[in-house]
């Protein structure tokens, strides 16, 4: 009995069509009517139906068993309260045969007893194994297996098993050929700046227009490949620097750029990437994205020393030199930041 663990199946077919399915089954050595969990073993099988018949394999060890049995028909007997379905089926291996008889339905699962050639027995249990629900990576995901997808709040986990876990994220759905997700909002309410990415709450705002959080997504930025930053933004628009077809280490020193000694320290090795304040890859590329080479550290916080015609002092926020100052500045020369404006960071 030791080969018998897990069946795995999603639904039972009466069709005459094949249908190949999984199941769990578990047993184990004790023929009391209680499955006892010291002893009961797990199997996966994939099961192919013929209307009521079935055979199955042992995923574990294709070749090790032949597996066969049927489900009554028709589909239900009244016993007891409820309508259940008896279940029988044979496993042999190595010219033995193990024998199975037992009763339920394919939503409750089956229970039952098994014997053994060598006067062994017990318990056994079938159940379907729900299925697990795979969380999208980014926005771009959803919208690629659902062009149809409308901007709003989606569940993410841009770091699958890593340590940062999934989150409600925004994801505008049209905006640059759409996909797009929201990783840093910075509220117009916000004072100050922040030394490093660290001192932001991990959750975003999950609302770009006009959030009431700040915060930045601390994972993995694997999952990404474009970036946008949005600054001085308003109710009717925004200062925008873009960047597509990146790498993560350049995705990793666009978002250091929104603590400000964190910008500092990795940039002494790392240039930050070149950007665009237009989507469109025709667009002026301005290097390392400053529209001259006079950033000053310690002062701006954010990609951009204003690449934008006219202007040239964008930030999310000042420096701890003034720590009184609010949120991002209108983006002209030499204004202070003064609470009405908010920042955003969208990554693709």
């Amino acid at each position: 009995m030791n080969q018998l663990t897990a069946l795995i199946l999603a639904t039972l077919s009466t069709s005459t069509l094949a249908s190949n399915t999984q199941w769990e089954l578990l047993t184990d050595t004790q023929l009391n009517g209680v499955l006892d969990s010291s002893t009961s073993q797990l199997q996966t099988l994939t099961l192919t139906t013929y209307a009521n018949q079935f055979n199955a394999v042992n995923n574990a060890s294709p070749d090790a068993s032949v597996i066969q049995g049927e489900f009554e028909l028709p589909n239900t007997f009244e016993l007891g309260s409820g309508v259940v379905q008896r279940i029988q089926f044979t496993i042999a291996n190595e010219g033995k045969r193990v024998y199975f008889l037992g009763q339920g339905s394919a939503q409750q699962g089956y229970r039952g007893t098994w014997y053994g050639p060598n006067n062994d027995a017990g318990d056994f249990r079938l159940d379907t194994k729900s299925a697990e629900v795979s969380v999208p990576v980014n926005c771009a995901q959803i919208l690629s297996e659902n062009p149809e997808a409308l901007s709003g709040v989606y569940t993410i986990d841009p770091d699958g098993a890593g340590a940062h876990a999934q989150f409600e994220a925004y994801c505008d759905m049209e905006t640059d050929e759409g996909g797009w997700t929201l990783i840093g909002t910075y509220s117009k309410s916000e004072p100050g700046g922040k030394q490093y990415i660290s001192d932001y709450s991990p959750q975003p705002d999950t609302t770009p227009t006009n959030p009431t959080a700040t915060g930045l997504y601390q994972g993995s930025l694997g999952a990404f490949r474009d970036i946008r930053e949005q600054v001085a933004c308003d109710f009717a628009s925004c200062r925008n620097a873009y960047q597509t077809a990146m790498s993560e280490a350049e995705l990793d020193m666009v978002r250091y750029t929104w603590g400000y000694l964190d910008q500092q320290e990795k940039q002494k090795n790392t240039p930050l990437p070149d950007c665009r304040a237009t989507y469109q890859v025709t667009g002026t590329a301005f290097t390392h994205c400053l529209i001259n080479t006079d950033r000053n550290n310690t002062n701006v916080v954010g990609w951009q020393r204003d690449i934008h015609a006219g202007n040239h002092s964008c930030w999310l926020a000042h420096g701890v030199y003034r720590p009184t100052s609010l949120g991002s500045s209108r983006c002209s020369y030499l204004a202070q930041a003064n609470g009405t404006r908010w920042g955003l960071l969208w990554a693709r």
